[in-house]
């Protein structure tokens, strides 16, 4: 992909988050930088109508099914509601809204070979005999296909590399796939852009998941960057959760995929 850091789709000039040079990088690269213009050229790539498919395949737009009270769908504008400038907003993260749950769910979607699963946070009961009755396990959907997913998880492990966004998120000895997020937070009383809402939502290990976190930090003050913010917070959570569980260190090494393109 060649990366400019700007580029007019429809009658809106987009632009990247820090300024630089022309660039080419691979998909990969793209992710691992967090470019807008690379995801909204993947966005042109795929077509709004493919896009929108997506989108609503992986839960955005709908409730998760935990049926935990006060649950909210999000909002994803129906397509035929979706102007000129939509389709590039929505491929890099803007003009729509998810809740942690659903995000989360998306990483867990990824992690799981491509099927979504219902989430839940109960995992049985016990009866006051302490027979212990595990909750039952929803079906699955498939979302994408297990090629693709694990296409995605080494794609992923490129963020926490040192050329991506989220160093601060790798943990020695594990493989660690993951995403940063920085989203402009919409001000319910304005109804404009106020503050930000930084993330970082990874799993591992990489080559074979078991655990997903989710960090969220909102209205951050100062730096608002997702990578510097969560990616600590995601590494001392999940390190801790390897070591209880007893999650041995990963023992297998994969080539890294190049990040520039010739």
């Amino acid at each position: 992909l060649t990366i400019p850091y700007a580029m007019k789709v429809s009658d809106h000039m987009f632009h990247d988050h820090e300024k630089h040079a022309t660039q080419r990088l691979t998909l990969t690269g793209a992710l691992a930088v967090s470019s807008n213009t690379g995801a909204i050229q993947v966005g042109q790539l795929l077509g709004a109508d493919t896009l929108y498919s997506y989108l609503t395949k992986f839960g955005i737009g709908s409730q998760t099914g935990s049926n935990l009270p006060g649950e909210s769908a999000g909002l994803l504008p129906v397509r035929s509601k979706w102007s000129g400038t939509t389709m590039p907003t929505v491929s890099f993260g803007q003009g729509y809204s998810v809740t942690a749950m659903q995000a989360t769910s998306i990483f867990a979607t990824i992690a799981n070979d491509g099927v979504r699963v219902t989430p839940t946070v109960i995992a049985g009961t016990q009866d006051a005999q302490g027979h212990y009755t595990p909750a039952k396990s929803t079906n699955g959907v498939r979302v994408i296909s297990a090629d693709t997913a694990k296409q995605m998880r080494l794609m992923m492990e490129s963020v926490v590399s040192a050329q991506g966004t989220a160093p601060g998120a790798a943990i020695p000895g594990y493989r660690v796939a993951g995403k940063t997020g920085t989203a402009q937070r919409v001000d319910p009383i304005t109804g404009k852009y106020s503050g930000y809402t930084a993330s970082f939502i990874g799993f591992a290990p990489a080559d074979q998941p078991k655990y997903v976190i989710s960090v969220t930090i909102q209205g951050p003050q100062g730096l608002h960057w997702g990578g510097l913010l969560g990616g600590p917070v995601f590494k001392e959570v999940m390190s801790y959760v390897l070591e209880s569980k007893h999650i041995p260190p990963t023992n297998t090494k994969v080539a890294p995929i190049p990040l520039n393109a010739k």
